[in-house]
């Protein structure tokens, strides 16, 4: 059992586990559908050593990536491996990781994201730093610059548009000032267009969200702090009250000048769930609000009660209405990917409680305005949610697949990657893959299929 800490964010189940393990021939509760060939792969902070409780803030361990191989109905290994950069690397005893990128930018054992894009496996993390790639087993190959073609900082959170296969980054680092960048990486994993916005003061914007006409950047209050910066803080990113939230709509291919910005009341999102364009010109974000973040507490999220909003934002008149979804406590919001950016029925989530400890798996109904729970959190804690499509699907069923997701059993203290009909989450799972250690709490994953 993980043993308890003065820092929330270092006891329980978000504790850092201190092994790197390699289990084969998982065992499987149900059925894995035959058709899955790829590996679930989870991203999240874990300190590779002693870390001071006083000090520590979640958003700064080291990553480690998770990763489950499925293939011919079975579950054929569990990985875990630490996400190298040099720091962690040394603590390892080993030497540095191959390197692409310029010596005098930063580098940042990526910890919050992992994708698969033009044949690469990328673990991402935002404030500056660069992908790091990993191998087919979660080794690290090397800190990359996409091919020599990132300026400087990228993304935790890219969004791929399911039409064209590229990526939409929204980036910043404290370096640049009152600017953030957008970015959008071709299906050949390089960089092809940056555009710089200007921004009133160095915002922390951990996510984006498109529709088919625009790129959303997210202006919110949570901004750097030079003068914590300069005392030691480890993340000097601090709700300033004086800051203007707003969101802005930048046309896919247009530049800073062609922004419209929609004024909004102060909160910070951190995830959005999807958004798109109404048939009236209006443009609709769905997102997880906060309603403050990093303002008492400066170690972690936990800054009141996170719910799902909806803001309707006016290109033409840069006005934002606000409304709310549903107000249970979830983060993590994920949809059916084929959706992103365009009209959709349904969204998944984690219930979470105020320091993001996961608890129940949501399903949203859009249209009916209605919310699905599943709650057997007396035992399981569940992470985010990844849908996987069935091969074969019908488009206009937009739930046919399954839902994945990493849950905590507090009996057993491990975890395991349950595997549930999108149709009927609050059923019993199609399968359960068994680890045979813990997973603690992190942030990101996917499914990376084979072909990708």
């Amino acid at each position: 059992m993980s043993r308890p800490s003065s820092n929330p964010y270092l006891s329980g189940n978000l504790a850092p586990v201190t092994e790197e393990v390699t289990a084969f021939d998982l065992s499987v509760t149900g059925s894995l559908p035959a058709e899955l060939d790829g590996v679930y792969l989870r991203n999240g902070p874990n300190p590779v050593g002693p870390v001071d409780p006083a000090r520590y803030h979640w958003f700064t361990g080291s990553g480690m990536v998770h990763g489950i191989r499925i293939r011919d109905g079975r579950a054929e290994w569990y990985r875990n491996r630490w996400v190298r950069d040099r720091t962690v690397a040394a603590a390892l005893g080993e030497s540095p990781p191959p390197s692409d990128w310029p010596a005098d930018h930063g580098v940042f054992s990526a910890n919050t994201n992992v994708i698969g894009h033009a044949g690469r496996t990328l673990a991402l993390v935002e404030a500056g730093f660069p992908p790091i790639e990993l191998g087919p087993e979660l080794d690290t190959v090397r800190i990359s610059s996409l091919d020599h073609t990132l300026p400087h900082a990228f993304s935790a959170h890219p969004k791929r548009d399911p039409l064209t296969g590229e990526l939409h980054v929204v980036a910043y680092w404290w370096g640049w000032g009152n600017q953030v960048q957008y970015l959008v990486v071709g299906t050949d994993g390089r960089v092809r267009r940056t555009v710089d916005v200007p921004v009133p003061g160095g915002p922390m914007i951990h996510d984006t969200s498109i529709t088919d006409r625009f790129v959303l950047i997210l202006d919110l209050p949570c901004v750097f702090d030079l003068d914590a910066a300069m005392g030691g803080s480890s993340f000097p990113y601090h709700w300033d009250p004086g800051y203007e939230a707003r969101i802005g709509l930048l046309p896919r291919e247009g530049t800073a000048a062609d922004i419209r910005w929609c004024g909004i009341d102060p909160c910070y999102v951190f995830h959005p769930m999807n958004s798109y364009d109404r048939a009236d010109g209006k443009v609709v974000l769905d997102a997880v609000r906060h309603p403050r973040m990093f303002d008492g507490n400066r170690l972690g999220p936990g800054e009141g009660k996170p719910r799902l909003a909806r803001w309707v934002l006016d290109p033409v008149t840069g006005s934002a209405t606000e409304d709310t979804v549903d107000d249970r406590p979830q983060e993590f919001p994920r949809v059916n990917e084929s959706r992103i950016g365009r009209p959709y029925r349904y969204g998944y989530s984690a219930g979470v409680d105020s320091i993001f400890t996961q608890q129940s798996l949501l399903k949203v109904d859009l249209d009916a305005g209605v919310t699905e729970v599943r709650s057997d959190t007396d035992r399981y804690g569940y992470g985010e949610p990844v849908f996987v499509g069935r091969d074969g699907a019908d488009p206009a069923v937009e739930d046919d697949g399954w839902v994945m997701a990493l849950r905590h059993d507090t009996v057993t203290d491990r975890s395991e990657l349950a595997l549930f009909d999108a149709r009927a989450i609050s059923e019993d799972p199609v399968a359960v893959v068994h680890l045979p250690v813990r997973v603690p709490n992190g942030f990101h994953g996917n499914w990376v299929a084979t072909t990708s």
